[in-house]
């Protein structure tokens, strides 16, 4: 069976999943600290809530996919919001160019998640009720540090 992925309702999912409970801060915690991608994060978590599976393989295939795009896109871009916080925090003109920066970061996740979907949807997906695409990236506890994150109340 061959289900096609939607970008647009991809990222609308990550985006009410990345505001429910303390996923956000979850999901950053697995960044920064367990150096997980937050956006192949959601893809699998989407594509267990469509009930949609993923083999070993594949995974690796997205996380390779998101490493590369890490190296040359993303990890530079944060370095640079972070070293304007560290030496232009007083300057009048910061708020206004944090924005900026966050905007185009934000801009360079949802590039990504369109090349994760391009990449998926020329996977053969299978239907599988539960799916356990997360088990293939995350371990144990973080699968349930995540999923616990969707309903704890944000702090």
């Amino acid at each position: 069976m061959n289900n096609t992925v939607s970008e647009h309702a991809f990222w609308t999912f990550s985006c009410d999943l990345y505001q429910q409970g303390c996923a956000q801060h979850t999901l950053l915690n697995l960044q920064n600290e367990q150096k997980k991608n937050i956006n192949l994060c959601l893809l699998l978590f989407y594509l267990e809530h469509l009930n949609l599976q993923l083999t070993e393989y594949e995974v690796t295939q997205l996380a390779a996919k998101c490493h590369d795009m890490d190296e040359q896109l993303l990890t530079p871009h944060r370095h640079i919001r972070q070293q304007l916080k560290l030496q232009f925090i007083k300057h009048p003109r910061y708020s206004e160019s944090r924005q900026q920066l966050l905007n185009s970061e934000l801009q360079l996740e949802r590039l990504q998640q369109s090349e994760l979907v391009q990449l998926v949807n020329k996977f053969t997906l299978s239907s599988k009720k539960p799916s356990n695409n997360l088990s293939f990236y995350l371990s144990d506890i973080q699968i349930k540090q995540l999923r616990a994150s969707l309903t704890d109340k944000k702090s």
